[in-house]
C-alpha cells in the first residue's frame, strides 16, 4: 500500500499537480495541493475517482488501454491530453507517467504540467497559418489541402467569386470598411448552406468549393442577385460587382490548387459586361491564351530592349484631288512585331505592353524611329511631320513634353516637327495630367490628333476643351456608313462638327470607292484604309515619294494602337 508520508515533502513542495494511482483500478490514492487547486477536487473526491473520470467520454477506452498496458515504456511515454476540471472547463496537459517501487507493487506516479496556455497560442498559431486573417475563411493552401485529402470526394467544383470595387474600397476609405463589406457578403452566401468548403484569396476573391455543381451555380445567381444593388456596410452603401469563373475536377487539374488557379483565371478573363448570374467556365482554350500572354509578356520585354519591333507606314492622302491626282502627305506608322518568324497582331501584342507597364519603353523606341525616319527624310530635301501616338496613361504623358524635347535636341530637330495621336480615353480618364502636359506640347508647337474619335462616351461633352488639330473618326463609323444609316448620319454630323470648330477631320479603314466618294461628298479632309494603301516599310515609303524637294510628309507612329 502507497503511504504518502514517505513522500509527503516532495509532493507537497512540487509546484507541478502531481497524483498516484493504482494500475489495475485506475483509481486516485493520492493528490497533492497543486493538483487539488488545479483541478477543483478535494483529496477526498480525487479518492473516489479513477483517471477516467477526468477525461473526456472519447479518450478514455485509449487512456484505459494505455495505462494497463505491459510495456512499461510505451505506457509512462509523456503525452498532451485534455482533463475535465470539477467546474467542467477543458485543461490541456501533459502527463508524465513512473511507476513506483518496488516493482509489482501495481502504483504510478503522473506529473501533469498544465499546457493551456502553450496549446491555446498553438492552436491560433494553426488557425493564422491555415486561414485568412480578415475574413476567417480557409486560405488557398489549406483549401487545397483539404480537397487533395478527399474532402469532398473525387469530383467537385470551385468557384472564384471576385469581388470587383473591393480594392478601390479599401484604397479610398480603409482596409476596415472593405472588410466589412466582404463579411457582409460572405455571410449572406453562406447561409442557410451546409458542406461546402470556404476559401478568400486576398484581395478581393471568395472560394467556394462544393461536390453538387448545381447547388454551386444556384450560389453564384444567389451572389448575383444580392451584389444587384448596393451592400450596406458601415452606416453606408458599396456598390460591389461579380465576376465569377468555375473550374472542375479532375477536368481541369489533377490537383485542388490548378483547379483553385483555373477557375481565378476564368474570373479575371471573364468580360465585364457579361452576365454576372452566368459564371465563365473554364477551358483549356482559355488556359493556353492565358499561358501565350505570359510568353509574350515576357519576350515583348527582350523584343523592345533590343529593338525588334518594326515600323511599316500606311499612307493618308487628301480627300479632295488637286493638281489632278491626290497627293500623299501622310503616313500612320504601324507597330509589328515577329515572335519566331510568325507575326503577332497588334490586336494582340499592345494590350499586354500596356498591362505589364512597357508602354514607355515603346513609346521611347518608336520615337526613336520616329526621328530617324524625319532625319532620313530631310537628307532628302522633304518637308516631314512625324506624329506618334502615346497611351492612355497618366506617367507617359506627364514625361512626354521632357521626353520630347530631348530626342528633338539629340537628332536637331524643331519640336514643331513632331505631333502626337492620343485616343480619347487619355483625357477623359486623367483630366489633370493631360492638361498640364497638352499645354506644354502646344507651347512647343507639337501637332496634336484625336485618334479613334467617337468611340467615347463623353465625347461631345469634351470636344470644346480638346486640344487637338485634328480628329480621326473610327473605322467602325466608316464601316457602318453604308448598313446602318443612323452610324452614316452620325459620321455626317461629326465632320460638321468639327470642321465647325476648326478641326481636320481624316477617315480611318476607307476600304471601297464607295465609301471614299460618300467621304468626299461629306467633306472629310483625308483618307486612310486598305483603299488608299497597305501598310509598307520604310524602304518602300522611300521608293515611292517623288524626287522634288518640298513635299511634305506626315509620318503618324501608332506605338499604342492595336491596328
Amino acid at each position: 500500500m502507497f503511504d504518502p508520508s514517505n513522500f509527503q515533502h516532495f509532493l507537497e513542495a512540487s509546484p507541478l499537480p502531481m497524483w498516484v494511482y493504482e494500475i489495475p483500478t485506475l483509481r486516485f490514492v493520492w493528490a497533492n495541493a497543486a493538483a487539488i487547486d488545479l483541478y477543483g477536487y478535494s483529496l477526498a473526491d480525487f479518492q473516489q475517482m479513477t483517471i477516467l473520470d477526468i477525461r473526456p467520454a472519447e479518450d478514455r477506452p485509449e487512456v484505459a488501454q494505455l495505462a494497463r498496458n505491459e510495456d512499461r515504456i510505451e505506457a509512462n511515454r509523456s503525452r498532451v491530453w485534455q482533463h475535465l476540471a470539477k467546474n467542467g472547463s477543458g485543461l490541456d496537459v501533459r502527463v508524465t507517467t513512473v511507476d513506483l517501487l518496488p516493482p509489482g507493487c501495481g502504483l504510478r506516479l503522473a506529473l501533469v504540467e498544465d499546457v493551456s496556455s502553450f496549446t491555446s497560442m498553438t492552436r491560433a498559431l494553426e488557425h493564422m497559418a491555415k486561414h485568412d486573417a480578415a475574413t476567417g475563411l480557409l486560405n488557398p493552401g489549406t483549401l487545397a489541402h483539404l480537397l487533395d485529402a478527399g474532402l469532398l470526394g473525387s469530383h467537385y467544383e470551385i468557384a472564384s467569386l471576385r469581388l470587383q470595387g473591393l480594392t478601390e474600397v479599401s484604397e479610398l476609405f480603409g482596409s476596415s470598411v472593405a472588410l466589412t463589406v466582404a463579411k457582409e457578403v460572405i455571410l449572406f452566401l453562406q447561409s442557410g448552406r451546409g458542406g461546402d468548403l470556404w476559401g478568400f484569396q486576398a484581395p478581393n476573391c471568395i472560394l467556394v468549393a462544393s461536390a453538387h455543381a448545381e447547388s454551386l451555380r444556384e450560389l453564384v445567381v444567389k451572389a448575383s442577385d444580392f451584389l444587384e444593388k448596393p451592400v450596406p456596410a458601415e452606416g453606408s452603401q458599396w456598390q460591389i460587382y461579380l465576376r465569377c469563373g468555375l473550374s472542375r475536377f479532375p477536368q481541369d487539374g489533377s490537383r485542388a490548387e490548378q483547379i483553385i488557379a483555373c477557375a481565378g483565371l476564368a474570373a479575371r478573363l471573364r468580360r465585364v459586361e457579361s452576365n454576372p448570374a452566368a459564371p465563365s467556365v473554364y477551358t483549356a482554350a482559355l488556359g493556353e491564351r492565358s499561358r501565350r500572354r505570359r510568353r509574350l509578356a515576357v519576350e515583348l520585354r527582350r523584343a523592345i530592349r533590343e529593338e525588334e519591333i518594326e515600323v511599316y507606314f500606311q499612307p493618308i492622302v487628301r480627300a479632295v484631288e488637286n493638281d489632278g491626282g491626290t497627293h500623299l502627305r501622310k503616313y500612320e506608322a504601324l507597330s509589328r512585331w515577329q515572335l519566331n518568324g510568325e507575326p503577332v497582331p497588334p490586336s494582340e501584342f499592345i494590350p499586354i505592353v500596356e498591362s505589364v507597364g512597357l508602354s514607355k519603353e515603346l513609346l521611347r523606341l518608336i520615337m526613336k524611329r520616329s526621328f530617324e525616319v524625319v532625319t532620313t527624310l530631310r537628307e532628302r530635301g522633304l518637308d516631314c511631320l512625324v506624329t506618334v501616338n502615346v497611351p492612355a496613361i497618366a506617367s507617359v504623358l506627364a514625361d512626354l513634353p521632357d521626353e520630347l524635347l530631348a530626342f528633338s535636341e539629340r537628332h536637331g530637330i524643331r519640336p514643331d516637327c513632331i505631333g502626337i495621336e492620343v485616343t480619347e480615353s487619355a483625357l477623359i480618364d486623367d483630366d489633370a495630367h493631360w492638361r498640364k502636359s497638352f499645354a506644354l506640347l502646344r507651347y512647343m508647337g507639337v501637332h496634336v490628333a484625336i485618334d479613334d474619335f467617337g468611340t467615347g462616351f463623353n465625347t461631345l461633352s469634351y470636344l470644346d476643351r480638346l486640344p487637338a488639330d485634328v480628329i480621326k473618326l473610327d473605322r467602325t463609323f466608316i464601316g457602318q456608313i453604308f448598313v446602318n444609316d443612323r452610324q452614316a448620319l452620325i459620321c455626317a454630323s461629326l465632320i460638321r462638327l468639327a470642321h465647325g470648330l476648326g478641326l481636320k477631320v481624316v477617315a480611318e479603314g476607307v476600304e471601297d470607292e464607295e465609301q471614299r466618294q460618300w467621304l468626299l461628298k461629306h467633306g472629310c479632309d483625308e483618307l486612310q484604309g486598305y483603299l488608299i494603301g497597305r501598310p509598307i516599310s520604310f524602304s518602300q515609303v522611300l521608293d515611292s515619294l517623288p524626287a522634288s524637294a518640298g513635299h511634305e510628309v506626315v509620318v503618324a507612329h501608332d506605338a499604342v494602337k492595336a491596328s
